[in-house]
């Protein structure tokens, strides 16, 4: 698989792909990050950070609310800085040969997700959010780099490897950079 040069791509193609941070990346709890990008639109541009859990599930924090009990086991991710008070659903559907991914979900259809064998079920606090110039400032920085969605990388359990599975599918240089130190100084 190779990573997406950021002039090939457009404001509508980015939704489905994968935001990997850069090695050099740490503002903002983004180091290390993998953010699926749930939604591209016209005026701003939303991610969910796939590998940062929270060590919470729903039931932590929704016994005083109307979420059902059989969501509570639910594993809760930080999705990103922005809105950090909203809890969102997530789905991550493996079929035969592809993997289907919905943010957003209400209560009900976790609720059914929760019954799917096929199913991953997780909950976000917050959101990673940008405005089209933004990211593509941010791109153009190398802050970040694009891959298409690999369902592997979305499906590992093992968050602490996910971000090193990411780089590694970009091409053997980011396998490389991947084991480099944040900090070459300490080199």
């Amino acid at each position: 698989m190779a990573m997406m040069e950021h002039e090939d791509i457009s404001n509508e193609n980015l939704a489905g792909h994968l935001l990997v941070a850069a090695p050099y990346l740490d503002g903002a709890g983004f180091h290390h990050s993998v953010i699926f990008l749930s939604r591209a639109e016209k005026e701003f541009v939303i991610g969910h950070i796939l590998n940062h859990p929270s060590g919470m599930n729903v039931g932590d924090v929704a016994r005083h609310t109307e979420i059902p009990e059989s969501l509570y086991a639910v594993p809760i991710f930080k999705g990103g800085p922005v809105e950090r008070n909203q809890l969102i659903f997530a789905a991550f559907i493996r079929t035969e040969d592809k993997l289907r991914v919905q943010f957003h979900l209400q209560e009900e259809q976790a609720l059914e997700y929760l019954e799917d064998p096929r199913a991953i079920l997780r909950a976000y606090v917050g959101h990673s959010g940008w405005t089209p110039p933004q990211l593509r400032r941010e791109l153009n920085d190398r802050a970040w780099y694009v891959s298409p969605m690999v369902p592997d990388i979305c499906l590992e359990t093992d968050s602490s490897k996910v971000w090193a599975m990411a780089m590694r599918r970009l091409s053997p240089l980011h396998h490389i950079m991947s084991h480099a130190s944040a900090q070459p100084s300490l080199n």
